[in-house]
C-alpha cells in the first residue's frame, strides 16, 4: 500500500502538502490538490486512521457494540448508525457479544460482564471516542464499564446509572394506538397475547392496552390476557383460550405469536380478518408472508440507530445534553387484511 512519502515524490512536492491535501487543509493551489488526489488514487492509497487518531487525539471512530447481531432488531439499528457516520465522516467498529446465540433470554450476568468488559477493552485500544450499546431486548442493565472518560449510549436498552442516555421507542403508545385500531373498528372483547410475565415490553403493552381500553370506557377483563414466551407455538397455543372465551379481536405481542393463532384459526376454519381481528408488533417479514397479511407495529429501529449516533456525535463535539436523556422514538401503526370491523359494534 502507498505512503504519503511516495505520493509527495510523484508528485514532486513536500510531504507536509501532502498531508494538507489529504487531510482537506486547505492553502493549496487546486492543480497541486487534483494533481495528489489523482496520484493517490493511481497508487491505492489507504489511509492510516490509527497513526492519525494517535496524532490529533481524534480517530472520528465510535465503536458499536451489540449484545446479539442475530437478533431481529440488530441490524436495522446497526444500518441506521452506519448511515449516520458515512454522512458525518465517521467510521465505527463492530463488536457482537452473541448474547441470544450463547445464553437465550436467560443471561448469566457474571459471563455477560466479562464479555463486555474485554470488548470494551477491544475498542478502547482501537482508539474510539465513544460506544454506542445495542440491547437485544429491552431492559435494565448495569453499567457496561466503569470509563468516565469515554462517553456510552445505549440503544434497545437502558442503564441502569442515570448519566448514560439512551434512546428506546415508546411500547406504551404503541400498544395504546394497537389497541384503538382494533377499537375504532368495532371490537370491545379485545384479548391480548402478552410476552413472559417478567418482560418489560409486556408490562409497557399492556399499559398501553389497558389505557385505551379505559379512555373508551370498555371495561377491562383480566382473563382477556393471556402470557406467552414470543414464540410461535404459544401463539397457537393460547388463542384457543382467548377465541373460546369470546373476544372477537387479539393484539399479540409479536408477530411470531400472531402467526400461530392464524395457525390456530386456519386449522379450525376460522377465518382471520373476517371471523377474528388480529394485530401483531414488530412488523416481522412474517407478517407479509401469512395469509391474510397481518397488521402489525413497526419498530423504528433505523431511527434509534441514527438517533443514537447523532446523540453520541453531540457529545463528542461537547454540544449540552441533558443528564440521562432518553429519548423516545413512536412506533408506526400498519394495518393490513388481517383488522376489519366487527359485526356489532361495542
Amino acid at each position: 500500500m502507498a505512503t504519503i512519502r511516495e505520493i509527495a515524490e510523484k508528485a514532486n512536492v513536500s510531504i507536509a502538502t501532502v498531508s494538507k491535501v489529504l487531510n482537506r487543509k486547505g492553502g493549496i493551489s487546486q492543480e497541486t490538490v487534483n494533481n495528489v488526489m489523482k496520484i493517490a488514487r493511481e497508487l491505492n492509497y489507504r489511509p492510516n486512521f490509527t497513526a492519525r487518531s494517535l496524532k490529533n487525539g481524534q480517530s472520528r471512530t465510535i465503536g458499536v457494540i451489540t449484545e446479539d447481531l442475530t437478533v431481529f432488531n440488530t441490524p436495522e439499528i446497526v444500518d441506521g448508525i452506519d448511515a449516520y457516520c458515512e454522512n458525518n465522516g465517521y467510521h465505527y467498529i463492530l463488536g457482537n457479544l452473541r448474547f441470544n446465540k450463547r445464553f437465550g433470554n436467560q443471561p448469566d450476568p457474571e459471563e455477560c460482564a466479562k464479555l463486555v468488559h474485554s470488548q470494551v477493552d477491544t475498542m478502547l485500544s482501537k482508539q474510539v471516542n465513544g460506544i454506542i450499546y445495542v440491547g437485544y431486548h429491552s431492559r435494565a442493565i448495569a453499567p457496561v464499564y466503569n470509563y468516565e472518560e469515554i462517553p456510552f449510549v445505549y440503544t434497545y436498552c437502558y442503564s441502569t446509572d442515570p448519566n448514560i442516555p439512551c434512546v428506546l421507542y415508546d411500547d406504551q403508545k404503541a400498544a395504546y394506538e394497537a389497541t384503538q385500531l382494533l377499537i375504532d373498528r368495532g371490537h370491545c372483547d379485545i384479548g391480548v397475547i402478552a410476552g413472559p410475565t417478567n418482560s418489560i415490553h409486556s408490562a409497557n403493552r399492556i399499559l398501553g392496552y389497558q389505557e385505551a381500553l379505559y379512555a373508551n370506557k370498555i371495561p377491562f377483563n383480566p382473563k382477556h390476557i393471556v402470557y406467552g414466551n414470543w414464540e410461535r407455538d404459544i401463539g397457537y397455543e393460547l388463542s384457543k383460550e382467548l377465541i373460546q372465551s369470546g373476544v372477537t379481536a387479539i393484539f399479540a405481542h409479536n408477530d411470531l405469536m400472531a402467526a400461530g393463532v392464524i395457525d390456530y384459526c386456519t386449522e379450525h376454519k376460522i377465518q382471520v380478518g373476517k371471523d377474528l381481528a388480529l394485530i401483531g408488533f414488530d412488523n416481522r417479514e412474517i407478517g407479509t408472508a401469512s395469509r391474510p397479511k397481518l397488521s402489525t407495529v413497526s419498530l423504528p429501529l433505523f431511527d434509534m440507530g441514527q438517533t443514537a449516533t447523532q446523540v453520541l456525535l453531540n457529545i463528542l463535539a461537547g454540544k449540552h445534553i441533558q443528564r440521562g436523556q432518553k429519548v423516545m422514538l413512536a412506533c408506526t401503526i400498519i394495518e393490513r387484511e388481517s383488522t376489519m370491523p366487527a359485526s356489532d359494534s361495542c
